[in-house]
């Protein structure tokens, strides 16, 4: 019984962290430090956001759908990208070059799109990764999100690093990775945002 509440609890803190999810606070965080006009800030977040989930979000459910109508077979939507390195490339370079451009064109903060193409550089880089190892997709996410916010706030936001711990923790229990695993993401995620910053001259 314990065992279990423990993976329930596991699964929350996961569920809870997930980059996607992480993703849309720190966007519409950067943006309100960028703008505190909510006319704007507001503005800022929701064009970032519907551009980065857009693209994916359709080519994902265009590919299952012609997989399941060319083959006859149900595809699992989480598994048939998981297992495919591929696939996940292609939802790397939609993540972050359509939405980068967009912002570019609009004029927007490069804090924003640098946020954005540091996402999209740390999934490309672990989804070719994991075409010869299986390292955190998750972590590596979720430590690209967070560490914009250590750049642009400085010391106070370094409360993050309990929730990287946190989450890493909680994959761990959930035997989704091994400790190299995990921190082989920590460090993609890191590295990647970094050089991102560094190369837009927000982070000198």
């Amino acid at each position: 019984m314990t065992v279990k509440i423990s993976r329930d609890i596991a699964k929350i803190i996961s569920n809870i962290l997930h980059p996607y999810v992480i993703f849309s606070l720190v966007l519409a965080v950067i943006a309100y430090q960028e703008s505190s006009n909510p006319g704007v800030w507001i503005k800022w977040a929701m064009v970032a956001l519907l551009s980065a989930y857009l693209f994916p979000l359709v080519y994902m459910r265009v590919r299952i759908y012609v997989v399941t109508h060319t083959t006859g077979s149900q595809v699992r939507f989480r598994s048939f990208f998981r297992e495919r390195p591929n696939e996940m490339v292609v939802l790397a370079c939609l993540l972050g070059i359509p939405s980068a451009t967009i912002l570019y064109f609009l004029g927007y903060p490069l804090s924003l799109i640098a946020t954005l193409v540091g996402l999209a550089a740390t999934s490309l880089l672990i989804a070719l990764v994991n075409r010869v190892y299986r390292a955190s997709y998750h972590l590596a996410l979720f430590t690209s999100i967070v560490v914009p916010l250590v750049i642009i706030f400085g010391l106070p936001s370094l409360v993050v690093i309990l929730f990287v711990i946190l989450l890493g923790a909680s994959r761990y229990y959930l035997g989704e990775h091994t400790p190299l695993q995990l921190t082989t993401g920590f460090f993609v995620g890191l590295l990647v945002t970094t050089a991102v910053f560094r190369g837009f001259g927000i982070l000198q």
